[in-house]
């Protein structure tokens, strides 16, 4: 007779820890890939953020030359870190959720519950995406005051986000229903 799967004992419910063979294991691979990204992109974003406010004082204060572009670079660029890191809170599950009342609630009515949220977080992400793709695409021929790039460039972290996000909340379902533990990004 087989050995039970592994479990990992810090799981509620005792999840399952997960093979990485097969297809499945390389779907979770792909996400846990697409999310460390998004993780280290939002990092190196808020480092830039930092050298920009950072350049923005020193030219204000110091060469009392205040740069025009840095305010409008960070701006952008919040745009970016604040998405990139929502999908990655959707994926490892460290969203804002309704888990004080279903920490409560029976096994099955937990997991109809965890699914229902990310039906939600699904149709969010997806209009999330639909409408940055159009803002994006409605502004592209404007250029941004001060930061000589389009004005695109601050939607277009709308769209991508929203998919992300999507795809996290459809792999967390999968998670959900297999009973599968998904690791974090950081590990």
């Amino acid at each position: 007779m087989d050995a039970p799967p592994p479990t990992d004992p810090l799981a509620p419910q005792g999840r399952t820890t997960l093979n990485t063979t097969g297809w499945l294991g390389t779907y979770f691979a792909v996400h846990a890939f697409l999310s460390r990204i998004c993780l280290k992109l939002s990092v190196a974003g808020l480092m830039l953020i930092t050298v920009s406010v950072l350049y923005q004082i020193f030219g204000r204060y110091v060469l009392n030359d205040s740069p025009a572009w840095t305010e409008i670079f960070a701006l952008v660029l919040v745009l970016y870190v604040t998405c990139f890191a929502a999908a990655v809170g959707v994926r490892d599950d460290r969203h804002i959720g309704v888990e004080s009342i279903l920490i409560l609630a029976p096994p099955p009515i937990r997991k109809a519950g965890l699914i229902v949220v990310y039906l939600g977080m699904i149709i969010f992400g997806l209009c999330m995406a639909w409408g940055g793709a159009i803002l994006a695409d409605e502004m592209w021929a404007y250029v941004n005051p001060g930061l000589p790039i389009s004005q695109a460039w601050s939607y277009i972290p709308l769209a991508i986000g929203g998919v992300l996000i999507s795809m996290f909340a459809v792999e967390r379902i999968v998670a959900t229903l297999l009973n599968i533990k998904v690791v974090a990004s950081w590990h």
